[in-house]
């Protein structure tokens, strides 16, 4: 007797209780998303929605240049403000440029503009560079002198020795170049070389903007050999006092310029008490004397001297950072490294992936690890090799990006094919990328634990902070206005459900533990084998802990995936669904 034989459905159940970040790949684990929004992993592993953000009352078109040092610090309307006060004789009409900050101890150096603010006495400020020329007509005399200021006096020059001379005589030596000055010894019976020698250049207000040891460039001069530069040796109001030798003195009547000039740089960055800077269109990397950014040609050969190297990879310079005792200038394909505390310094350089052309604000140390924007994607950087970090892109492009910091997250904002600007949050503890909005940021700071950023609507600019449940300490002056961000619309799409099973399959009884504060909401949607329509199969209000069960049943289909939508604190800790498969066909 043949009996019938019974086929059962094969069923099964699975649970999602981890929840990762966001993956733009083809194919992600399930417990990833494909797409999201103002989603974080603050809670990971259960699933969460960013905090909200505070607003402060600063806005405007041309609000731009943020800052921080014992505060944070912005450009207004053309204006400095820092520590809740206006720094009045600084301005800034200028907006098209793009501002650049460095510290240095208490002062805030302030780049293209060159100028500089002491943030403890904000009265204290100018420029780095200083420049003084004489009016036509105006005499201005060059004279023999001793370091003193004092004039060398009845000193005669010439190719031989005087004839019978007496004791303590001067005479310059035209015979060898550079000439010299030499002092006749009776008891000797020798001319005596006076090794070190110098010119007073003397004219009415001539040394007011220098200082001494600054290392200046003299133009105008009609003996040309003055026509250089050369370091202060002494200064009055009415002169200076620099190393040389005259065979004469002279004066002229003719213009004289006499200036303190910084190279033009592209990228600057503070080390070891320096202020470092590099040049593209010289291809050179250049620091200030030591503890002194207002001079950068002060070659006296000892430790605290200034210091200019040529590179010669190629290519433009994309980025500068001080990282871990190092300066590190970047191009797209390599990075120089500085090595050593006084000039003459060591320059390593490494042909690795750089920093991507526009992304120089991507550079960002978060605990010990330095990240930026690299031509392929966004890489981690320890001083050896970089690592890839960016697999979660998938095959999506950004560049231009602008990055910050907050605890272990590393806060980057990138532009898209699509010419949208969009931030990211990448986890450094946690290991997984979240998407947040798409939101222009211009440029970041961190302050006292606190991320700020500037944001750009098109209508106008906004200042942010990053999370206002991390907010450390008390705002001051004028920052301390600011209202949190009401809630917000987030959303997360899972990737394709199914494709590890041939069969068809039907999914039922799925179950999602979750919290959420009172009135938030919850929006269900369904897509079946990658059809483009999404499918809502339940609105929720949730205010409490607990469980939403749909009891459904999908259509039959290969694959499907789902979409969260929604308003509010949630949190989901885990998705529970029973599977039933059915035939490969």
């Amino acid at each position: 007797m043949i009996k019938p034989t019974i086929n059962y459905i094969n069923k099964s159940e699975e649970l999602i209780s981890s929840f990762s970040g966001y993956n733009k790949n083809l194919k992600i684990p399930e417990n990833c998303f494909y797409d999201e929004e103002n989603i974080c992993s603050d809670y990971s592993p259960v699933f969460s929605p960013r905090n909200k953000r505070a607003v402060f009352n600063v806005s405007g078109k041309r609000l731009h240049g943020l800052f921080s040092k014992s505060s944070v610090g912005y450009i207004n309307n053309g204006m400095l403000y820092y520590n809740g006060a206006t720094v009045s004789g600084l301005t800034f009409p200028d907006i098209s440029e793009e501002r650049k900050f460095v510290s240095l101890g208490a002062y805030l150096l302030i780049f293209p503009d060159k100028v500089y603010l002491n943030t403890k006495n904000i009265t204290d400020y100018g420029s780095l560079e200083a420049e003084f020329e004489t009016t036509q007509g105006t005499t201005v005399s060059f004279s023999l002198c001793r370091a003193d200021g004092s004039l060398y006096e009845n000193y005669c020059f010439g190719n031989t020795p005087p004839e019978a001379p007496k004791n303590n005589d001067l005479w310059v030596d035209t015979s060898v170049i550079p000439n010299e000055l030499k002092q006749y010894s009776e008891n000797t019976e020798n001319w005596i070389n006076i090794f070190s020698t110098y010119v007073k250049i003397s004219s009415a207000n001539i040394g007011k903007l220098f200082n001494v040891f600054d290392g200046v460039k003299i133009s105008g001069c009609k003996n040309n050999e003055f026509n250089n530069y050369f370091i202060v040796q002494d200064k009055g109001d009415d002169y200076l006092i620099i190393s040389g030798i005259l065979n004469e003195s002279f004066f002229q009547i003719e213009s004289l310029k006499i200036s303190r000039k910084l190279p033009e740089m592209d990228f600057y960055c503070e080390s070891g008490n320096r202020v470092w800077g590099c040049s593209s269109k010289n291809n050179e990397i250049y620091c200030s004397k030591l503890g002194d950014p207002k001079n950068w040609n002060c070659y006296m050969g000892i430790a605290s001297d200034s210091y200019a190297v040529t590179v010669g990879t190629d290519g433009v310079f994309t980025g500068a950072v001080s990282y871990k005792g190092y300066v590190l200038f970047f191009k797209e394909n390599c990075v120089h490294k500085i090595y050593g505390f006084n000039p003459p310094f060591t320059v390593n350089t490494s042909y690795i992936r750089g920093v991507q052309k526009g992304s120089e604000k991507s550079l960002v140390t978060v605990n010990e690890t330095l990240y930026y924007k690299s031509p392929n994607g966004i890489v981690m950087y320890d001083g050896g090799l970089p690592i890839s970090i960016g697999d979660a892109f998938g095959n999506d492009y950004y560049f231009d990006a602008v990055a910050g910091a907050l605890k272990n997250k590393y806060y980057v904002c990138m532009t898209n094919k699509d010419n949208e600007r969009v931030l990211f949050v990448y986890d450094e503890s946690k290991n997984i990328w979240h998407k947040e909005d798409k939101i222009n940021i211009k440029e970041f700071t961190t302050n006292d634990c606190n991320l700020y950023f500037i944001a750009d609507d098109g209508e106008s600019k906004k200042l942010y902070l990053a999370d206002a449940l991390n907010k450390y300490g008390d705002f001051s002056g004028e920052l301390s206005g600011f209202f949190l961000e009401n809630n917000f619309n987030w959303f997360a799409e899972t990737g394709l459900w199914g494709l590890d099973l041939p069969e068809k399959k039907y999914y039922s009884n799925i179950n999602i533990r979750l919290t959420g504060e009172k009135n938030s909401e919850l929006k269900i949607y369904f897509q079946f084998n990658s059809n483009g329509e999404w499918v809502k199969k339940g609105e929720f209000k949730i205010n409490k802990t607990g469980s939403i069960n749909l009891s459904l049943q999908t259509p039959r289909c290969d694959h499907l995936k789902i979409k969260f939508e929604g308003k509010g604190d949630i949190k989901i800790f885990s998705i529970s669904r029973k599977i039933e498969k059915g035939s490969e066909k």
